[in-house]
């Protein structure tokens, strides 16, 4: 495990890919483009996604609560909203871990 994490970014990964496959840079672009809009398409329709070996996304829903803003203290009601949430699978976490 690295000791700084480094922050990857989708254009590296483009450049991975297309250099793993041999598959043109912009073709990639296009194909993991179509893929992240595919994915966010899902959520906003409330629909889960399982990607096997990586994890299940799906929309969680949080209640309406008051909080408070830090730099006031006034009082600010935050309405009930639904976030996206993520849970790694077990093979992804045994894989971080070295577990086998």
């Amino acid at each position: 495990m690295p000791e700084k994490p480094v922050t990857r970014t989708k254009a590296s990964y483009i450049l991975e890919i297309a250099e793993r496959t041999g598959i043109h840079k912009r073709d990639v672009s296009i194909i993991i483009t179509n893929f992240i809009n595919a994915l966010t398409d899902s959520l906003v329709k409330n629909e889960r996604i399982e990607l096997r070996g990586l994890g299940v996304l799906k929309n969680k829903k949080r209640r309406a609560r008051i909080a408070r803003n830090p730099r006031t203290g006034e009082k600010v009601k935050v309405n009930e909203r639904w976030v996206p949430t993520y849970k790694p699978s077990s093979l992804l976490k045994r894989r971080i871990n070295k577990v086998t």
